[in-house]
């Protein structure tokens, strides 16, 4: 009898070792491979390459709404009177209808076809004609620059980081805007759908071209051909 009460305890004894070593193993791993603890929150899907050179990171959302009055906006302007910009001698006017908001940006592409550097002054109003925006561009002789009105994704294609993008921030309180082209200046531009809140040149955002008028009357209106 005193036999087999050695043996019971000893089985008792063994299960619980048995049980403790279990135990201890996944945390014992989990020591020794430090990535195997935290892989469920470090897990991070592979960025495709581009055969332009960068890769499609994911993206977080810009936080920042165009859909808020900007902490510049003239007070009172909306009951102003019209004021539309007096035109620069030696210079072209052009008018255009920019979008902004939340879903939508614009971007411009200036051109300076000539031997030395011009400003470029972009201007936007509100409905009633008033000035609500108001930038100058420096843009070297025979070169080019991009304009977009909300930030680009961090990892563009190599041709839109030189130069880089000028942020031009219309909001959505920009009804239409106008550009004064110096001699040999050129533009070109279109607007795009983004809920991200960037531009992101990586992705299909439904551009549609911009058309540019030099009466802001017609601005608004379809070309006509008669």
């Amino acid at each position: 009898m005193k036999n087999k009460g050695y043996i019971f305890f000893g089985i008792i004894v063994g299960v619980f070792l048995t049980l403790a070593v279990f135990w201890k193993m996944p945390s014992s791993q989990a020591y020794a491979r430090p990535d195997l603890a935290s892989l469920s929150s470090t897990v991070t899907p592979g960025a495709p390459v581009t055969d332009e050179g960068g890769n499609t990171a994911p993206l977080q959302a810009n936080i920042s709404s165009d859909e808020q009055i900007p902490p510049d906006f003239p007070a009172g302007s909306l009951a102003q009177p019209l004021a539309l910009p007096t035109q620069v001698p030696g210079e072209t006017t052009v008018y255009f209808v920019p979008t902004d908001n939340d879903a939508t940006a614009t971007v411009l592409y200036l051109y300076n076809t000539d031997t030395v550097s011009h400003v470029v002054a972009l201007r936007g109003f509100s409905y009633n004609g008033v000035l609500v925006y108001s930038s100058n561009i420096n843009i070297g002789a025979t070169s080019f620059l991009r304009l977009a009105s909300d930030d680009v994704v961090s990892n563009p294609p190599p041709s839109w980081t030189t130069p880089a993008p000028i942020i031009v921030n219309f909001t959505d309180y920009t009804y239409f805007a106008s550009l004064s082209l110096p001699r040999g200046v050129k533009v070109e531009g279109y607007t795009l759908f983004n809920p991200t809140g960037y531009v992101d040149p990586h992705a299909n955002q439904g551009a549609v071209p911009l058309r540019f008028s030099t009466d802001p009357a017609t601005v608004f209106l379809p070309a006509m051909t008669r």
